[in-house]
């Protein structure tokens, strides 16, 4: 298992001139988000071009777009995107967190972070422009002064897959259905 390494903005300068702090605790409130000026169906086709697909089961926040995308990074991590409709403004917004894949049972109960830059590299590829606004002080950032390090340990037991556990705990309980039948 590996850890995965990221980065967060911390200090963030933004329109007006002042700068803001974003605590370590506030990191996982998610307060950054992507907003981009695009068509939806553009912005779900560059997410299936980079290789994430659709995710069958998840959280949704309440002005979400359809699924959510996720996408593999390395074993056990995936990212995890979710597009958040801002109809009144004509802008959609992108939310992303890493965090252990849904294929493992680890998921549930796993470390995550809300991410900016992998997506943001996402959207300088494809050419598509995109402002980072921050919703805990209402304004869009204009400039990032430095960045938090995150570090993501992976569970101290190994990543095991829900198939494998949904196998092994069908072969426990046929032995104990066989020891009770009296086949055993």
């Amino acid at each position: 298992m590996t850890e995965f390494l990221t980065r967060y903005p911390r200090r963030v300068g933004f329109m007006e001139g002042f700068h803001d702090f974003i605590l370590n605790e506030e990191i996982q409130l998610d307060h950054l988000s992507l907003m981009v000026k695009i068509k939806k169906d553009e912005l779900i086709n560059t997410l299936l071009l980079e290789g994430f697909k659709r995710v069958k089961f998840e959280n949704r926040k309440p002005s979400q777009i359809g699924n959510g995308f996720a996408k593999m990074l390395f074993k056990p991590w995936e990212i995890h995107v979710r597009l958040l409709d801002l109809q009144q403004q004509g802008l959609i917004a992108i939310q992303a967190e890493v965090e252990i894949s849904r294929k493992y049972i680890q998921h549930i109960r796993s470390v995550r972070a809300p991410v900016i830059y992998e997506i943001e590299t996402i959207l300088k590829r494809h050419k598509i422009e995109y402002k980072i606004w921050n919703a805990k002080v209402r304004d869009y950032i204009t400039s990032i002064v430095d960045n938090h390090q995150i570090k993501l340990r992976t569970p101290k037991i190994p990543a095991m897959r829900w198939r494998f556990m949904i196998f092994f705990a069908a072969t426990i309980l046929a032995f104990n259905a066989m020891k009770y039948a009296g086949i055993i």
